[in-house]
């Protein structure tokens, strides 16, 4: 019984940097993850968790309380600082002077 290459390949892939550059080019949808989200999706994500957090400070009973706040407000500061840095580094963004 003939051993069969892993993955199902009949061939061995070729070696990285050969060929033209539409041949390395892969078909099929476009790969997630080479572009940074929108920074507004980002600040309505991070206001979305400080709101939470706001939401837990009078919600929940004295003894719960703080865990949970600080732990929404600090996911909520990072997706607002990831906002920021989204919208800075944007290539039509006003540079600050």
């Amino acid at each position: 019984m003939p051993r069969r290459p892993p993955s199902g390949r009949s061939k061995p892939p070729a070696p990285a940097g050969r060929g033209s550059a539409g041949a390395r080019r892969a078909e099929g949808p476009p790969v997630v993850g080479k572009r940074p989200s929108h920074p507004r999706f980002l600040a309505v994500v991070g206001l979305l968790w400080v709101a939470a957090a706001i939401f837990a400070l009078f919600a929940l009973h004295t003894g719960w309380k703080l865990i949970p706040v600080i732990c929404f407000a600090g996911v909520g500061f990072l997706y607002l600082r990831g906002a920021a840095g989204s919208y800075l580094r944007r290539p039509q963004a006003p540079r600050p002077k």
